[in-house]
């Protein structure tokens, strides 16, 4: 644990080192070049003047400063280093063997020593304190369903997709803090505030029959499973709804007839990305949402303010609202714990991560 002082005078974003994004070289030193006659990348050019470009920096340590960790970021670009995309946790055992995920491949080797070179491996093959008291992750390329250029916003993102990555059997920590954190307080948030409206539904039947569709559209969330399309679409339509970030915006202007179809839109299929997207957006807004139960409460991870929370919405073609006044008032003390309580779930998986590194 470090001291108060310790806290004050280390950066939040202990090391960023992008010094290896388009800089592959042969055995003599000169510069690997594709047939366009630009630096060989597993990124693209835009990528490699993003990730380059000091103000990325600048910008996550702004980000990142809310938290008490120490995060260290590494962008490495060998020859078949892109082979390892998505690999997730790394185990010491792994490197142990030589071996990264099971893959026996140059690649392993090349990785390996690549965290040799940047002190986060010893020649023991050991991870070394360096890498002990931090939390890092190591970018391999830039890929993904609807691709958009490493953004401060789209490194944190991949962050998420790294720290949510096993290959192993067991649970991961994003998913155990992050993912049924916010399944549960979506569950908890919409099933005890939002009943079927009265005024839509005339009849005691029609009625009754809407509160059943509710249920069973939004039990799934209380499921151990993570990814079921059972569970994702209540997810997906909570963030079009609630979500305070830019797919959830697009995606909800597209829907109302208002908005054109672009990388940003959401698809259903791919609801799992609001479960990063939101990630992200409880990053951005990591102290606002500490400070939630404050009375001037400022920018949130959600786009309502508690005092003006919808009293209509519509969830599966069902009609919800408020079913009184005094629903109104309670349901501003789920909307804060909700992401009270989420903004604690990630410094609990913070907490867990140290001493590992991801690979994306």
């Amino acid at each position: 644990m470090k001291s108060f002082q310790e806290f004050l005078t280390e950066a939040p974003l202990a090391e960023y080192d992008p010094s290896d994004v388009g800089a592959r070289k042969t055995k003599t030193g000169a510069p690997v070049l594709n047939k366009k006659g630009d630096p060989l990348s597993s990124f693209s050019k835009t990528d490699i003047k993003l990730i380059t470009n000091p103000k990325t920096k600048t910008k996550l340590e702004k980000v990142l400063k809310a938290f008490k960790h120490d995060f260290r970021f590494f962008f490495t670009d060998f020859s078949g280093s892109k082979k390892l995309h998505e690999t997730g946790e790394l185990k010491e055992e792994e490197i142990g063997r030589g071996r990264i995920n099971f893959y026996d491949d140059p690649a392993s080797g090349k990785m390996i020593k690549f965290l040799q070179e940047k002190g986060l491996v010893g020649e023991n093959k050991k991870f070394t304190d360096k890498t002990k008291k931090s939390i890092s992750i190591v970018f391999t390329t830039n890929i993904g369903d609807s691709k958009v250029g490493m953004t401060p916003w789209i490194i944190l993102h991949r962050m998420g997709h790294s720290m949510n990555r096993t290959y192993a059997t067991e649970k991961t920590l994003f998913a155990e803090h992050v993912v049924s954190n916010i399944k549960f307080n979506i569950y908890e948030f919409l099933i005890n505030n939002y009943m079927p409206d009265k005024d839509f539904y005339k009849s005691e039947k029609d009625l009754e029959k809407a509160k059943s569709k509710l249920n069973e559209y939004l039990n799934p969330l209380n499921s151990k499973n993570t990814y079921t399309s059972q569970q994702l679409m209540p997810v997906y339509e909570f963030f079009i709804e609630f979500g305070n970030f830019n797919t959830a915006k697009r995606t909800r202007e597209k829907q109302e007839g208002i908005g054109k179809t672009t990388k940003a839109v959401v698809k259903p299929e791919r609801a799992y990305e609001f479960l990063y997207e939101s990630f992200v957006s409880f990053l951005w807004y990591a102290k606002n949402s500490r400070d939630v139960w404050e009375e001037d409460a400022k920018t949130l991870p959600l786009r309502f303010k508690p005092e003006t929370l919808p009293e209509k919405i519509e969830l599966n073609g069902i009609s919800l609202a408020f079913s009184d006044k005094y629903v109104a008032e309670q349901a501003e003390g789920y909307y804060k714990n909700m992401i009270s309580s989420v903004i604690s779930g990630i410094d609990k998986m913070f907490d867990s991560m140290v001493g590992k590194i991801y690979i994306m």
